[in-house]
């Protein structure tokens, strides 16, 4: 049977999640009415344990944490190997030896949010972050700057978008849906906000500096966001749907161990980790590709700051037609999009109109790739243990987001340009979208 994102209750068949008459999705007038996607108890609490007031708190910190702690990484290159005379490929080595170690920790992250204990990890990693930011802004040592990125690592690890979709489905169980793709649309705008902001800043004052002003914003996600309104491990969960309990005579599995053996679970496996390697390639390298072919500085940055837009809007245009969709549509239209962009790169564009386009196709196919990610799991594997097993479909895509940027910079040596590279990459992402297609085919058994 076909899924569609709207449809009948979640305790029916289907993992489906139009809204109840009479509630809306969170409104940012913060006056409770209309703006609960929860139990109705939940609008009478305290205003800062109110779901919609968790949702968009919790959305505010994903638009700094990507914006200042993942997206930034690229800005510091030139001035830090002006500085201290390392290598683009000794740097993009500490970044992919962090990421490896983000991706490494998503399964017992995952399993620790299931058990409620998302406010202590997201705060603590906030923390932690904000200490290493100081510490980068003083490193003089490229072993010291391996050691604070694999910690940095474990720190993306619980605070960006995995750990918070954890919270955020133990908040608004059955209407997870429609709460992600909310906290999507803020988080779509980090690298719009982080990277002109760090440029902006590096310029003015220098890539030290920059990271202390870092540094003291993560201090005040840790406190103001993730400590104040994150609910803490009393807080019951709403379920996202009924769970089936174990046939008579058989042995209850484990979440993870029920979903390994769920056979979409290795599609999405691949289709993810395909995802992953070329998006942090991509990300890490789209600022010295463009620089390498000459476009201007500001040409440059207008078209990063463009595709965080662009992702919004495509989250916009799925909010508007989400009822005429499904799922294993939104993943096709994806999956069609992302080798065409990394196509036309390859090309050799560099004229502002053909960037323009490469930014729109590439932005909204990013942006909607992002909720796929997050909806995945209930729609393709089952409700139970969201966190863990989000967390082993994310591990391997983290993996490959590490192997991504140091195999791209590789690649760049070696070939001597970056043309081989982004054909190798709308290759990896030809074979995810055949991942998705077997996912697909796969749930519907």
């Amino acid at each position: 049977m076909t899924r569609h994102w709207s449809g009948a209750p979640p305790a029916m068949t289907e993992h489906a999640t139009r809204l109840p008459r009479g509630v809306a999705l969170p409104s940012p007038s913060g006056n409770g009415e209309g703006s609960v996607i929860m139990a109705k108890d939940g609008a009478g609490g305290p205003w800062r344990k109110r779901p919609a007031t968790i949702l968009w708190m919790l959305s505010l910190g994903q638009l700094i944490s990507w914006g200042l702690v993942y997206y930034t990484f690229p800005l510091f290159v030139v001035p830090m190997t002006q500085e201290l005379g390392w290598s683009r490929s000794a740097m993009f080595g500490a970044l992919s030896a962090g990421l490896l170690v983000a991706g490494l920790s998503s399964i017992p992250v995952g399993a620790w949010i299931d058990r409620g204990h998302g406010r202590m990890l997201m705060t603590a990693g906030s923390l932690i972050a904000a200490l290493l930011l100081l510490v980068w802004s003083r490193v003089s040592s490229l072993p010291l700057f391996y050691a604070l990125w694999i910690g940095l690592g474990a720190c993306q690890a619980v605070i960006l978008y995995e750990p918070a979709f954890a919270v955020i489905t133990r908040v608004y169980g059955p209407r997870y849906k429609q709460a992600i793709l909310l906290m999507t649309f803020l988080g779509g705008l980090a690298s719009t906000f982080g990277i002109p902001f760090a440029q902006l800043l590096i310029e003015r004052i220098g890539w030290r500096p920059t990271l202390e002003v870092m540094a003291a914003i993560n201090l005040g996600v840790a406190v103001l966001i993730h400590w104040s309104f994150i609910p803490g491990p009393r807080a019951t969960p709403v379920p996202i749907a009924e769970i089936k309990p174990p046939a008579e005579g058989t042995i209850k599995k484990g979440p993870l161990a029920a979903a390994v053996r769920v056979p979409a679970f290795w599609g999405l496996v691949v289709a993810f980790a395909g995802y992953g390697l070329a998006f942090s390639a991509m990300s890490f390298h789209l600022i010295p590709l463009l620089d390498d072919r000459g476009v201007p500085i500001g040409v440059v940055m207008a078209i990063i700051a463009l595709i965080g837009p662009m992702q919004v809007v495509g989250r916009v245009l799925l909010m508007v037609g989400q009822r005429h969709i499904t799922t294993i549509q939104l993943g096709a239209l994806i999956y069609f999009a992302f080798p065409i962009s990394m196509a036309m790169l390859a090309a050799g564009i560099s004229d502002v109109y053909g960037l323009i386009l490469f930014a729109v196709i590439y932005g909204v196919a990013n942006g909607l790739v992002t909720i796929l990610r997050g909806m995945a799991v209930p729609e393709f594997i089952g409700p139970e243990g969201y966190g863990v097993v989000s967390g082993a479909l994310t591990m391997p895509t983290n993996v490959m987001r590490a192997a991504g940027p140091l195999l791209a910079s590789l690649a760049w040596g070696a070939f001597g340009g970056y043309t081989p590279v982004l054909w190798g990459l709308a290759g990896i992402m030809l074979i995810a979208a055949m991942g998705f297609a077997a996912a697909a085919l796969l749930s519907k058994r």
